[in-house]
């Protein structure tokens, strides 16, 4: 494997465990699982954007903060999970949430208003 290649794999892979290590944190802090699962995916929201449109990033710094933090924090199998144990009202409340409210982040964001 080119010398690059696996540069960029090491640096996803740190990111994706710094990432992964956070989320366990988050879930110690708050007790409820929504909850958790809410904050840390609209905060990885936040993180992936600021990297995406705010800040002038290296190839690296790209690679270690979003497919790597933000991937190991963001919890898709946890949300997934969460949804099948809530009523289809609440499950319905909760996706239309979580939608609205990580695309208000990405806009908020990307304007420059933060």
């Amino acid at each position: 494997m080119e010398q690059l290649h696996l540069r960029h794999l090491l640096l996803v892979g740190v990111g994706g465990v710094v990432g992964a290590l956070s989320r366990y944190g988050v879930g110690e802090i708050f007790s409820d699982i929504a909850l958790a699962t809410l904050i840390v995916n609209l905060f990885g929201v936040a993180i992936a954007a600021i990297g995406t449109y705010r800040l002038t990033l290296t190839t690296d710094q790209k690679l270690l903060l979003i497919p790597g933090f933000s991937g190991g924090f963001t919890t898709y199998s946890a949300f997934a999970l969460l949804l099948y144990d809530l009523t289809i009202a609440q499950a319905g409340l909760y996706v239309i949430a979580s939608l609205v409210l990580s695309l208000a982040i990405i806009r908020v964001i990307r304007a420059g208003a933060v």
